[in-house]
């Protein structure tokens, strides 16, 4: 988790709640991965707790900085907006992408 960059307020542990799924292969890049995670239409078919994703304003199918985009899991509505995007990703950190959620 060192490499995870927390908003105040949203390190796990000090928060309400907290999910992270993490999956190791071996063989593939971030860049390999990254349009699976970017494009959250994707998400269903390899994530069968992702559903009914739908964007506002116009935008998606791919994140981007700023996105306000929607999505159930187990059922839950999810309001989201894009708060970390970085494909081309920064010295130490590959790439990123983190979203908030209510």
């Amino acid at each position: 988790m060192s490499d995870i960059i927390w908003p105040a307020g949203y390190v796990p542990g000090f928060t309400d709640n907290y999910c992270s799924n993490e999956v190791i292969v071996t063989g593939l890049t971030t860049a390999d991965v990254w349009p699976f995670l970017n494009e959250p239409e994707r998400w269903p078919t390899y994530y069968a707790n992702s559903a009914d994703v739908r964007f506002y304003d116009g935008k998606g199918p791919a994140l981007e900085p700023g996105l306000r985009f929607y999505f159930s899991t187990f059922g839950f509505p999810v309001e989201a907006q894009v708060v970390e995007h970085t494909p081309g990703g920064r010295p130490a950190r590959p790439r990123g992408l983190a979203w908030l959620g209510r």
